[in-house]
């Protein structure tokens, strides 16, 4: 008789539908399901609006079943905690992963009364005003975080990047021997280069002229990911004296909160010219199209895991500047398949931005960022791996699956 189905539990104390833990989640989901793996997501409250609602269906669709849990929180009440054993033990759950390191004390519970293996993948981020993301590089472990950190450490704690990798490195963490690095995996099919065609048919569709260069940031709208930079880099360029100026436009892809998008919408609009130079797009569900229209990927983010959108962009041959966050050296070789700039440096940044406007530097930093991303970026290399941390192990087709446990 053939083995049943594989069950692995999602555990998320909360799921913003425009951000990066909710694509993050969505995808693997959907590559475990292709592999014969069943997800069942647990999630506190539920954030979307209009136009997150594509993503938020998608999410839906990826998984066997979401349990909306309220009031879910990182200190455990016992009424809800009986209801995830319930869970556990009505679906036969054998994997708990765990995103983000909020709900770590629930998964290390659940694991040890129910025998489940508790995996966390670790998604760093940081929000809230300008002055408190500027010292986000900076930020460290409190010690009773740490002392937290070791009380409930998984059987396996999953990271995205080299960066997350040497940040961990630096603390007493006795589980560091259960540490692995699994990239995040974006879908290289859909992800792909455009035709001549399709370029040319996204850059009219969104209004970018011939001869201009667009500069696109596709990020959640918040001080973290470095717009106010992008701004002040794009208006160097715009003004310059060059004898050949570059025709810099800036396009922005994303949403927030209310209060975020009011403050970096009135910072950019400064002047009558800024209104031609920078335009607002709102939530996207899907970004292909305007990745197709772009010329350059731009992310001067002071606080980063992995940035999806960054391989999303790579996947499609567009050349990415960044800041050294989260994923940096990972989806970067500096100078061949993009540009890393320091954190809070404009000027460094106007560099690598003229530099990538020029044609034959941007088709050729283009076809090794392209080589990159389908090397290392695809969901296949991260279903591989999580597999095995998740103590499944798939036949040579991948379609069927047998338990086994990781030493």
């Amino acid at each position: 008789m053939q083995d049943p189905a594989p069950n692995v539990m999602f555990l998320v104390e909360v799921v913003n539908c425009n951000d990066g833990i909710a694509s993050y989640c969505e995808t693997l989901a959907t590559g475990l399901h292709a592999r014969g793996v069943q997800i069942h997501l647990v999630s506190g409250a539920v954030r979307s609006d209009e136009k997150s609602e594509y993503k938020r269906q998608k999410l839906a669709a990826a998984v066997k079943e979401w349990h909306v849990v309220p009031g879910l929180r990182k200190l455990p009440s016992l009424s809800i905690f009986m209801q995830l054993l319930k869970v556990i033990r009505d679906n036969n759950i054998t994997v708990i992963n765990v995103h983000g390191l909020g709900m770590l004390m629930w998964g290390r519970l659940l694991s040890l009364l129910t025998g489940a293996r508790c995996v966390a993948t670790y998604h760093p981020s940081v929000l809230g005003n300008i002055e408190k993301v500027q010292n986000a590089p900076q930020s460290t472990f409190s010690p009773v975080q740490v002392l937290f950190f070791n009380l409930f450490f998984p059987h396996t704690l999953i990271l995205m990047s080299e960066e997350s990798l040497r940040h961990l490195r630096r603390y007493v963490l006795f589980g560091k021997n259960r540490i692995a690095k699994v990239y995040g995996g974006v879908d290289t099919v859909h992800f792909r280069p455009p035709s001549d065609a399709e370029r040319r048919d996204a850059r009219a569709k969104f209004g970018v002229a011939e001869g201009e260069f667009m500069c696109l940031l596709a990020a959640r709208l918040a001080w973290v990911k470095g717009h106010d930079l992008l701004i002040k880099a794009a208006r160097k360029i715009r003004d310059s004296a060059s004898p050949s100026p570059i025709d810099i436009k800036c396009y922005f892809v994303g949403s927030g909160g209310p209060e975020r998008e009011k403050e970096i919408k009135s910072f950019a609009y400064a002047s009558e010219k800024d209104k031609d130079t920078f335009k607002f797009l709102g939530f996207m569900g899907d970004v292909r199209e305007i990745l197709w229209a772009a010329d350059v990927f731009a992310l001067p983010s002071r606080f980063e895991g992995f940035p999806l959108g960054v391989a999303e962009a790579m996947a499609t041959g567009l050349v990415p500047v960044r800041t050294p966050a989260g994923g940096a050296t990972d989806q970067i070789i500096q100078g061949q398949t993009g540009f890393i700039v320091p954190f809070e440096d404009v000027d460094a940044l106007v560099d690598a931005l003229e530099k990538v406007a020029d044609p034959a530097m941007r088709a050729a930093l283009s076809r090794n960022a392209l080589s990159r991303a389908q090397q290392y970026f695809g969901v296949g290399p991260m279903v591989d791996e999580t597999l095995k941390i998740y103590g499944l192990v798939g036949d040579a087709s991948g379609n069927s699956l047998a338990h086994a446990v990781k030493a």
